[in-house]
């Protein structure tokens, strides 16, 4: 019999070390790094004039855990690609992901040299492609942002360069004018 209360105790024993570590932990759960599920997106519209005409804010769920595919990317650059009836190109996207270690937070939050910090969080993405995002510290995670910057066409431009695509030139062989060669451009 007292084997079985050894082994209760025991139990007792190692159930509260566990609940009191985890009290002792709960105020540091938001410092540590976890996967990210969903991310601010931004997107800013420039007129001919390089004025910003307008900007969105968005949530996005993501797909997969820290990860926009390249399929999600597209779609998302066709669908805002019009405002207002107004055709936009896409001029540059640029990943914020902060990704601070939980040791580091202290430092970061004392310091006032956001500039190196800035270098490191910011990425602009030369290509269109699946877009990965580092894991985040939890109380940081609402902060990571995807910003797309588009910039106005030039409508006139548009219809010039689709007319010069579709003419046709004929030459002429020898003197006869029967015989035509067509050449598309």
């Amino acid at each position: 019999m007292s084997f079985d209360k050894d082994e209760e105790d025991f139990e007792q024993l190692d159930d509260l070390w566990i609940n009191e570590f985890e009290n002792n932990d709960k105020p540091y759960n938001d410092l540590y790094k976890d996967n990210i599920f969903s991310i601010n997106i931004n997107i800013f519209y420039i007129n001919k004039n390089n004025n910003i005409e307008k900007v969105t804010e968005e949530s996005f769920l993501l797909h997969k855990p820290n990860i926009i595919s390249r399929e999600e990317i597209i779609g998302i650059i066709k669908k805002k690609s019009i405002m207002n009836g107004n055709n936009y190109s896409l001029l540059s996207i640029i990943k914020y992901n902060i990704t601070l270690n939980p040791e580091d937070v202290p430092l970061f939050l004392r310091t006032n040299n956001f500039d190196y910090y800035n270098d490191v969080f910011f990425t602009s993405l030369k290509h269109i492609d699946a877009i990965v995002f580092d894991k985040t510290i939890i109380a940081f995670q609402d902060v990571n942002t995807l910003f797309i910057i588009f910039y106005e066409k030039d409508k006139n431009n548009v219809i010039k360069k689709n007319a010069n695509n579709t003419r046709k030139i004929y030459l002429r062989t020898h003197h006869n004018t029967k015989h035509k060669k067509t050449i598309r451009r």
